[in-house]
């Protein structure tokens, strides 16, 4: 095991290989995503990483934007709109799990914990589903909603990671 530094966040990690010469090491998946956006300083490139996040960002939001609007649409009275719009939130957030599954797997970022993690996530969005195609979409809209909430934060954290060993060291 090769102990390396952080190219992102500076923290040592254990890593089972050393990189190649020109290579960058990350310790974790969240400090390789936050590396490929490039916002240093007052440079805000539009990177496929950004954009996707922002995208992906965008779903969550929505998520949680349509289950209020279906519980104020229950409140009124309207259980049609109200379950469409649990069943597009749902949907929403079935097709966020799959792409952030995906793009990390796609950008070969998907160590051991990341798909621990996406394990662990894909129960919370199995069971909103089935929740939500069973009748009992008050339930499964937040559930769904929730997961990918957790997964954005598991994301984000390089950030996390970079502040904290900012202020460590």
């Amino acid at each position: 095991m090769e102990r390396l530094t952080c190219d992102y966040c500076g923290l040592p990690f254990r890593a089972p290989y050393k990189p190649a010469a020109g290579e960058k090491a990350f310790c974790c998946s969240g400090c390789a995503m936050a590396s490929t956006l490039g916002i240093e300083g007052d440079a805000f490139p539009v990177t496929p990483q950004l954009v996707f996040d922002l995208l992906f960002a965008f779903g969550v939001f929505n998520q949680f934007l349509l289950w209020l609007l279906a519980v104020a649409l229950l409140r009124d009275g309207r259980s049609e709109g109200a379950l469409l719009c649990i069943r597009i939130s749902v949907a929403l957030g079935a097709l966020d799990y799959v792409s952030a599954l995906l793009w990390q797997w796609r950008s070969r970022w998907l160590g051991a914990s990341d798909g621990l993690v996406f394990a662990l996530l894909a129960g919370p969005v199995v069971a909103g589903s089935v929740l939500v195609w069973l009748g009992q979409g008050a339930l499964g809209s937040p559930v769904v909603a929730g997961a990918n909430l957790l997964l954005l934060g598991w994301k984000a954290r390089g950030f996390v990671r970079r502040q904290w060993a900012r202020r460590r060291g």
